[in-house]
This record gives structure tokens, sequence and C-alpha cells, in this order.
């Protein structure tokens, strides 16, 4: 049978059948009955048509009923209507299809209504403040602790330091025993926020917990034990353990309970989200409501500024913007926080600065950077190693560089490497297979060696890196010095 005569009769009858059904069939049952198809069998001694209805599960019942009651009638007007010899005979079957499509359009409708179908840029566009909800087990497990040490990580930074002297204050205003730990030699800037004079050094940490037995440990701004350096023994005791940060890292230990949120620009942002919802108060623990003070702002907006490199670093999103206006509208000095906290050096660091500018090398036609930091350059200057916080951004600042790794010396050929990309690259395996940790776009790892063995590990890793990052006609295909 010729395919293409028996479409265009399924055609013909279906548009024969849809008239008479709607102009000579009187019975009230099929008035919201809509004919979808024809599809005649090999012989065209059966035509199954394909109907839907308007209605619910009871209407398509009785308009099926009427259907059948007329089908006889329609079956001899289409012989006459058509001029057909035998009329094919009429067999109904409900159409779903139309339904189906319904439900598909009101199911992506919705996905699309959720962000579904955006990219991972366009959601972060989209992402609001209130987007970032805390869960409820790291709320509760706050209201519910008597006593309650907040830390930070090892050599900590603006927003590790705002997150904990923020919450901390945060945690008192609730009537917490509370103590925020602090190491020794912070770099410059941090003593200055708001609240840094009342913080517990780690090394007094030991003796105050053998005597407090405190209840419960939130690290900020980490969410390994194992980054807290020298205060990983002591923390280690703690049955009670959350965290509270914005990237997650791997390591050498398992992250710590908690909320841990990659989409947040910084730490300080997740804070701000807790205690807000602590500020609403509880009545089963009996905390009173509470606003956001001065002083918690003032430390929230330095880790803000910080951590997106006075928002020039790619982690900045409209909704970072939206943060800071709140900060600043609750009276921050913005300006002073910036000039307090952000490229602040000593004059022992700029002296640490020079002498570290003067050891940048370098490599794979200018597309990665090494430097590095001794202890004689310390010695030299009578600054420290905290005076090198910030000193890796200058260094991805260089136009042309895509991964940088920066080398502290931390003991006689001990060196903690810092790692860092510049638009496309991953350093976090790199890092791992050193016994580090950390994410794509940062990361590190303490290596054992000469500085120029380390060095040259580290280059010969780092190329690998870019030519996995580049596109083919773009890799380098020879190192310069």
């Amino acid at each position: 049978m010729d395919p293409y005569r028996t479409n265009k009769l399924n055609q013909s009858i279906l548009e024969v059948l849809s008239k008479l059904l709607h102009v000579s069939v009187k019975d009230p049952r099929v008035g919201f009955v809509t004919l979808n198809a024809v599809k005649l069998n090999r012989d065209h001694s059966v035509a199954q048509v394909f109907y839907s209805v308007m209605g619910d599960e009871e209407d398509r019942k009785k308009s099926f009923q009427g259907l059948k009651k007329a089908r006889g009638f329609i079956q001899s007007k289409l012989v006459r209507t058509m001029g057909l010899r035998q009329a094919p005979e009429l067999r109904f079957a409900y159409d779903d299809s139309v339904e189906k499509a319904l439900e598909m359009d009101d199911l992506l409708n919705e996905l699309a209504n959720k962000g579904e179908f955006l990219t991972e840029k366009e959601k972060m566009r989209k992402l609001t403040l209130e987007d970032l909800i805390p869960p409820p087990e790291v709320i509760s497990g706050l209201r519910k602790a008597k006593s309650i040490w907040v830390v930070p990580h090892h050599n900590p930074d603006p927003d590790a330091i705002g997150s904990a002297l923020a919450l901390g204050e945060a945690l008192r205003i609730m009537g917490r025993e509370v103590r925020v730990l602090g190491y020794p030699d912070p770099p410059i800037g941090l003593k200055d926020m708001p609240g840094y004079d009342r913080m517990t050094l780690s090394t007094e940490a030991e003796e105050i917990y053998a005597a407090e037995k405190p209840e419960l440990m939130v690290l900020v701004d980490c969410h390994r034990i194992d980054r807290t350096g020298p205060l990983e023994d002591t923390l280690d005791r703690f049955d009670k353990q959350l965290c509270i940060d914005h990237h997650l890292v791997s390591g050498r230990k398992a992250p710590v309970p908690g909320w841990v949120e990659a989409r947040s620009c910084s730490t300080c942002t997740l804070i701000h989200q807790v205690i807000t919802a602590l500020g609403e108060g509880d009545d089963d623990s009996g905390d009173d409501p509470f606003d956001l003070s001065l002083d918690m702002a003032t430390n929230l907006y330095a880790g803000l500024i910080n951590d997106t490199g006075g928002f020039r670093f790619s982690n900045t999103v409209p909704f970072t913007f939206e943060f800071a206006r709140r900060l600043s509208e609750m009276g921050v000095d913005t300006a002073m926080v910036a000039n307090t906290t952000l490229h602040r050096y000593r004059q022992e660091g700029v002296a640490m600065l020079q002498r570290v500018l003067a050891t940048f090398e370098y490599h794979a036609a200018g597309r990665i950077l090494t430097l590095n930091a001794t202890e004689k350059m310390v010695k030299e200057t009578g600054g420290s190693m905290a005076d090198t916080e910030g000193f890796v951004n200058i260094a991805t600042a260089v136009d042309g560089v895509c991964l940088v790794a920066f080398l502290k010396e931390t003991g006689e050929d001990i060196w903690r490497v810092s790692l860092r990309v510049c638009g496309k690259g991953d350093v976090q395996a790199i890092a791992a297979g050193y016994g580090g940790g950390g994410h794509k776009m940062a990361a590190g790892c303490t290596i054992e060696g000469s500085l120029e063995d380390v060095t040259a590990m580290l280059v010969v890793d780092l190329t690998g890196a870019l030519q996995e990052a580049l596109p083919d006609d773009d890799r380098p295909s020879h190192f310069s010095g």
C-alpha cells in the first residue's frame, strides 16, 4: 500500500469525522471531544481514531460512551461523504499525548523557574544572600552548646579572623561562654579588628582546655582540624565539632560536620547568615532576639573585602555588592577597613617584599611564576613570615601569568608552598600529590628538599597542569627563564 496515499487518506478521514462529530452528532457527551489523529491499518479495514477530552476522568468516560453510541451513524456518513466503497471500522482510542505535553511543559517551566537550565555563571548572577540558608543542625548545635571555642585556621587572613570575631560576639550576646582563638604573630591589620584583643592565643589553649573542658568547637574558614596547626591535638579532643566554610578542600583529615557552601564569596558571608538566624531568637532554648552590631558588621566587611581581593577576584558576584551595601548601610567605615586590612605592610614587610620580588622567576614562556621567602630574609629584615601575607596576590597580578607557586621556608629545607591559578588551571591535584590539599584555584602543601629541587619539581607539575588547561595552539613548547 502506498504510504503517501494512506497518510493522505488518514488526514481526509480525520477532517470529515471532526466535522461530522461537531455538526451532525447531537449527543452532548461528545461536546468536549477533540479528534487528534486517524491511523488506517494496512488494508484500510480498520481506522483507529485518537481523541482527547477537556475535563476529568468522569468526563472521559461519558465522552467515550457517546462516541461508541455515535459510531454506526458517523461510519455510514463517512462512506457517503467520502464516496468510499466500504467504511473502515472505527475504533476510538483515548490520546493522552496532549495531557503529557502539558505536564511536560509544566515540569519544564518549574525547572526553568528553579534555574535548572542556567549555566553556573548564570546561576551565580541570580543568587541572592537569602539563598544561602544555614543548615538547621548548625543553628541547633550552636544554640544547644553552653561553652564554645571559635577557631580560625592557622596563618589566618581577615576572612578567618573576621568570621571568628563576629560569631564569637554573637554567641556572647546569647549568653554563651565563648573563647575565640588566635595565633601569635598575626599579619598586620588583624590586631586592629574589633574584639581582637579578647582573643585567646593558641599557646594557652592546652592549659585552658584542661581547666574548662569546653563543650563545642566551631571551625571557621576551614573544615579540617589539621588546618589549625599547633591547635590540632587540643581540638581533636572535642566530642562536639562544627565547621562553617566557603570552599571544600582536600587534605589528610576528614571534614568536620557543618556548613560548607562553595557558592559563597567568603566565610564572613555565611557567618552573617548564621548570626541572622541566631538573632531571630528561640523560645525552646530561651534565646532572645538580637541585631547585628556595628563591630560584627565591621569584622564581616573585613573578611568580605579581603577574600574578594577588593571586589576584583572571580568570586565577586552580584550579591557580593548587596552584602557590602547592607554592611555599609549599618555604618561600617569601609575606607578604614580597606586601609587597615587590605594591601597593608609593615616597614619590615616592605623590606621582605623587596627581597621576594627579586626571586621572581618565569617559566613556560612566562605563564608560570615561582617566588620564595626564606628564613634568611626574615633575619635580614627583622620581619616575619606573617609579613608575606598577600605577596602571592602580587604574583597573580602579573600580566600573562597563569600559575603561581610561592615557597615559604618553615625549617631547614622545609617549604610551605602556596599554589594559585590566574584564569584556567587546576592546582588541587598538584598539592594532593605532596600530601597537601586545597581547591581548583588555590591549594597548598609542604615539601622537603632544597629550594632548587623543590622549585624544579613544582615547575614540572605546573607545566603539566598548564598543558591540560590551555588550547593546543596556545601551549608553550619551551621554558623561558
